[in-house]
């Protein structure tokens, strides 16, 4: 068994897409204020904001795929190969 299987690398993976795209906006927002191009800066700290619920989007769908429907199962016995006490 794998410590991360594919769905929880794609959520990796989504999450730090989502805080890289944000985080360069961020930058550019900060460089061009720094340069004086205040009318950009503006609209890269609106792009900013615009961008920021991605971080949540990865998270937001793998919740959602993966929710319990209905009750929860209860098992009568446990699997030999479950280990533990």
């Amino acid at each position: 068994m794998e410590w991360l299987g594919p769905r929880h690398r794609r959520l990796v993976l989504a999450v730090a897409a989502a805080a890289g795209l944000v985080g360069a906006l961020a930058g550019l927002t900060v460089a061009c204020f720094v340069l004086g191009a205040r009318l950009w800066a503006a609209g890269f700290a609106l792009a900013t904001l615009a961008a920021a619920p991605l971080l949540g989007l990865g998270p937001g769908v793998d919740w959602w795929r993966h929710r319990r429907r209905g009750p929860r199962q209860v098992h009568r016995s446990r699997p030999e190969e479950f280990g533990g006490g």
